[in-house]
């Protein structure tokens, strides 16, 4: 039988959704938004559908509602849908969001409809770059028992990898996405700062150090964590270390802390992969700081 779904709210992600799951066999009802123009755009990308400002036609007609819309509104937007009597029993449905938890969506629940929730880990741009890039990511979910397998066969439909956890841990997975994507971003914001200390321009520094980022993602995926880790704590170089402190205090010492952090974090990872010393992890755990 096939699935039929919509999507509530119509940005990127909703839109992208869309597109893939039609394009895998899913039976696409449309696509509300608050602005009627967003919609109809999501439909005409998605090459089907409906378009419209009000979802609870649109949700009464499908089996998976997706609820697409800006995380602060998910839980305003379920409860105004179920105050509709919107939701069909035995539904299922599900946001998109990383840092909420399906509990959100509990006015569904009691609608008579199964709840749950589907993030893919990934950073969209555009619904066009997010319909390339999607698949082969992975997506996260968790929820109520009838909604997981649901969602399972979603994210193979869309060529994702599939992370089963428990909707509790919820705020850990999204914290460890933000650290991986986010906390890189603003860690080379870092580098191109030590870089402009030592007199190179901003943009020649991003375009210098960009081979050295992409050959450490390579070696990530190559080798894995810790045997990916090079560098001086690495070897257990702590007269290098030490020369990097006294010229970060002198020059930037508003970076100070954020090396130290990270210093004391590679050290972890040195021990783990066994090329540095118990008495080298010491003099470096003494030069970096407590912890």
């Amino acid at each position: 039988m096939t699935v039929k779904f919509t999507v509530i709210g119509a940005g990127k992600v909703g839109t992208a959704l869309a597109r893939l799951l039609v394009r895998a066999g899913y039976e696409f009802v449309g696509a509300a938004s608050r602005s009627l123009e967003s919609a109809r755009a999501a439909c005409a990308f998605a090459g089907a559908g409906t378009a419209t400002v009000d979802g609870a036609e649109l949700a009464g007609a499908a089996d998976l509602v997706f609820i697409t819309t800006p995380d602060d509104v998910i839980r305003a937007v379920c409860d105004e849908l179920a105050g509709s009597r919107a939701f069909s029993p035995g539904s299922v449905v599900a946001h998109c969001s990383g840092a909420l938890p399906s509990t959100i969506l509990e006015a569904a629940r009691e609608a008579g409809a199964h709840v749950g929730g589907m993030h893919p880990m990934q950073s969209f741009a555009t619904a066009e770059q997010a319909v390339h890039i999607l698949p082969g990511s992975c997506c996260c979910i968790e929820g109520d028992p009838q909604a997981v397998p649901v969602l399972e066969g979603v994210a193979r439909a869309l060529e994702a990898r599939v992370l089963t956890i428990a909707t509790e841990d919820k705020p850990l997975y999204h914290a460890a996405g933000c650290v991986a994507s986010n906390y890189l971003v603003a860690l080379e914001n870092a580098a191109l700062d030590l870089a402009r200390a030592a007199g190179i321009d901003r943009a020649e520094a991003l375009r210098s150090l960009l081979p050295l980022i992409r050959g450490t993602v390579s070696n990530l995926e190559a080798v894995g964590i810790p045997q990916a880790l090079t560098g001086p704590i690495a070897r257990g170089d702590v007269e290098t270390v030490r020369r990097h402190v006294e010229a970060i205090e002198a020059r930037t010492p508003e970076l100070m802390a954020l090396y130290r952090v990270l210093g004391r974090e590679t050290v972890k990872v040195a021990l783990a992969k066994g090329t540095l010393g118990r008495e080298a992890a010491a003099e470096l755990r003494r030069l970096l700081g407590p912890g």
